[in-house]
């Protein structure tokens, strides 16, 4: 399927506004739910999306294959006597509700092709001497229709995954911090801006490298098998 098809970037866009509104949202939703009021002051806790993402960062998403929302504000201090727990739980929240989005998402192809919508096909291809298993939606429309609703599984996956690298300013390097023990906590503190250099230097080489991808070599087997766990069928990448 090419990048540039009409129902890939449909997907795209529609996973990524869908993915990253609610992402943000859930950080919000949760952190005032623990009794932080500092995102509800300044109006993230809405489904609006326009109060969260980033048009550069969507685009750049969109193009390069990676980008940002606006990263919801949260004050620690409002979840005395348990900041480290509080920061824990709202870090999750984001991740887990693009799980969530691609579980429902997956869900409803599993139960188009229950109902013989999208016919599972199964095709041996020859990659680099692997075979790989491809699922492959019905034709015309229904292909169309399994390509986006495909495409929004996916990116909500990457969400998913991608954010619980423990790299700074990822939801998984405040989970980290809030779940180490604190002699381990403290050293990945100490070192929080190489982190957050690590990532950068891992999504430059992947965005301009043409054959390997570190960064997709960590997420790609854990992506593989969450899709076929939510669709049923096994993803080409």
């Amino acid at each position: 399927m090419s990048f540039f098809s009409p129902e890939i970037l449909l997907g795209r866009v529609i996973g990524l506004v869908i993915g990253f509104t609610l992402h943000e949202w859930a950080h919000a939703w949760t952190a005032y739910r623990l009794g932080d009021n500092t995102a509800y002051y300044q109006g993230r806790l809405t489904l609006n999306p326009r109060a969260h993402i980033e048009p550069i960062g969507i685009i750049l998403a969109l193009i390069a294959g990676f980008g940002w929302a606006r990263p919801v504000p949260v004050n620690p201090r409002a979840f005395y006597p348990n900041e480290k727990r509080g920061l824990v739980i709202v870090s999750l929240a984001g991740p887990l509700m693009n799980l969530l989005i691609a579980l429902a998402l997956g869900l409803v192809v599993r139960l188009l092709t229950a109902g013989g919508l999208f016919e599972t096909q199964w095709r041996v291809l020859v990659d680099s001497g692997e075979l790989i298993r491809k699922g492959v939606g019905s034709a015309g429309i229904l292909t169309f229709v399994y390509n986006v609703l495909g495409t929004v599984v996916l990116f909500n996956l990457v969400l998913f995954v991608f954010n619980l690298i423990p790299l700074s300013p990822l939801d998984g390097y405040k989970i980290a911090v809030g779940t180490l023990p604190p002699q381990q906590a403290s050293t990945l503190i100490k070192y929080e801006r190489e982190t957050t250099l690590a990532l950068m230097l891992l999504l430059l080489v992947g965005a301009m490298s043409w054959g390997f991808n570190p960064l997709w070599a960590i997420l790609g087997p854990p992506l593989t098998a969450l899709y076929e766990l939510c669709t049923g069928f096994y993803p080409v990448f």
